[in-house]
């Protein structure tokens, strides 16, 4: 399998364990939940989960959550960070890319692109031949790093 490939399978499977409904326990999103267990059990039970609500939750009990869970959250802050920045890299530069093989035109200005599990990364993974240079470099890039 090419570079190219193995980077593109890498970033849909880190997508699909971070984003997606079926995580594996090495994710470490997963791995904070679990750590975090005993605080998410006791502190934020009756907090709706989605849109950082408990990560706030834990932050307002920060005093009282065990090194394990501070840890685990650390780590899942970090792999999210490093996703966000990647997915970054990729949209700047392979944003005529994503508009040329990847969006649907909602009208005669613009374009939606169906984001999320890992379907813009899928998308370009498809149409390889068809990209550009500054979209190939920037994958080049990610991936000497």
């Amino acid at each position: 399998m090419r570079c190219f490939e193995k980077f593109l399978l890498l970033v849909i499977f880190f997508s699909l364990g971070i984003f997606g409904k079926a995580a594996l326990a090495a994710d470490p999103v997963e791995r904070a939940i679990e750590a975090c267990e005993y605080e998410l059990t006791h502190f934020c039970s009756t907090v709706t989960p989605g849109e950082g609500r408990l990560m706030m939750c834990l932050g307002a009990h920060e005093d009282k959550i065990s090194v394990g869970c501070a840890v685990a959250v650390y780590e899942a802050a970090v792999a999210i960070d490093v996703l966000a920045g990647l997915i970054a890299a990729i949209g700047t530069a392979c944003e005529q890319e994503i508009i040329d093989h990847c969006a649907t035109p909602a009208s005669d200005t613009e374009f939606v692109v169906e984001a999320g599990q890992g379907q813009v990364v899928a998308c370009l993974a498809a149409h390889e031949s068809n990209l550009g240079n500054s979209c190939k470099s920037v994958i080049s890039e990610l991936l000497s790093n």
